[in-house]
């Protein structure tokens, strides 16, 4: 219910990623309606009929497509191509905005990292990935040193 677990650096609402661990509102009140409800660990045992007939599978992980990957230095940087994802590198609890500027002049805000932890690093992989053309720019804006890897199809 307090949104910690998880453990997820991306503000949400800022970027749409393929690897978001996160619940969804309705998946949330799912789990406390079950626990409420007394959250029976197993079926009544009343005979063979009692066994569930088909065992949930887990989803399947995650496979982040290849690509390449170049660290750049926060600021405003020269970035072209298709951006498949990116991995912050901050100061401990740092924060930092990741933006692309299109040459159009749109702004496309792919993340907000929030308390960021060195000791667990993490590649936030787009839903959809962004095609950069020539001219775009990406912009890390946080406190302190920082880098980032950017992952671009090849």
């Amino acid at each position: 219910m307090t949104r910690r677990m998880p453990k997820w650096a991306a503000a949400r609402g800022y970027g749409d990623f393929a690897n978001d661990p996160s619940l969804s509102p309705f998946e949330i009140a799912l789990i406390a309606a079950w626990v409420d409800g007394g959250a029976p660990e197993t079926p009544a045992k009343t005979g063979a009929a009692a066994a569930p007939s088909r065992v949930p599978r887990a989803p399947e992980p995650y496979r982040p497509p290849r690509g390449v990957t170049r660290t750049l230095a926060c600021g405003d940087r020269a970035l072209d191509g298709r951006l498949l994802g990116v991995r912050p590198r901050l100061n401990k609890d740092g924060d930092a905005g990741i933006s692309a500027l299109l040459p159009s002049g749109r702004t496309e805000i792919l993340a907000w990292i929030r308390r960021y932890d060195p000791a667990s690093p993490e590649t936030f992989w787009l839903r959809h990935p962004l095609d950069l053309p020539r001219g775009s720019r990406l912009r890390v804006e946080a406190r302190g040193e920082c880098a980032v890897d950017v992952i671009t199809a090849r």
